[in-house]
């Protein structure tokens, strides 16, 4: 009986850490207005050694002028900023990740992606029902999809 729950208990935990990593994380998910659109990047504080996910919400311009709104910075867990490697890291059960990594040009310094780490921005109508009606409310999401290095050889493969 012991020895059986034991091997349950083994399974469970190999099971869970092995699909903990192969979902996609929701970074951001939240109404949106018709004129509104979706963007997300990376973000960094070099010196501190931190990482997140700046999101975009922008509205279609009207008139002349720009209109210029802040980001949502959005924490992810298990992303970081490597100094030493000046390199964006989304930490996996099977090793780190390299998501975006320091690059220069013009005298400044900004992220490239590695498109190991790819940040999907997305918009969906969705059925609401608060209890008196149902409507229709379109939503924003932006997933961060990291993919393993055994992902990225699946998906190569031929046949696939």
């Amino acid at each position: 009986m012991m020895r059986s729950s034991i091997k349950l208990l083994g399974a469970l935990v190999v099971g869970f850490v092995g699909v903990a990593y192969a979902d996609q994380v929701i970074v951001y998910e939240a109404p949106l207005s018709s004129d509104q659109h979706v963007s997300a990047n990376f973000a960094v504080n070099r010196t501190l050694g931190r990482a997140w996910v700046d999101v975009e919400v922008r509205s279609s311009m009207s008139g002349s002028e720009a209109l210029f709104e802040l980001p949502i910075e959005k924490q992810v867990d298990g992303l970081y900023y490597d100094s030493a490697r000046k390199q964006v890291l989304y930490r996996t059960a099977t090793g780190p990740i390299v998501c975006a990594e320091d690059a220069t040009s013009l005298g400044g310094t900004h992220l490239k992606s590695t498109e190991n780490c790819r940040l999907i921005p997305s918009t969906e109508q969705r059925s609401v029902d608060n209890g008196f009606d149902v409507h229709e409310q379109r939503v924003a999401k932006v997933v961060l999809d990291a993919q393993t290095a055994t992902a990225r050889l699946e998906a190569a493969a031929p046949g696939r």
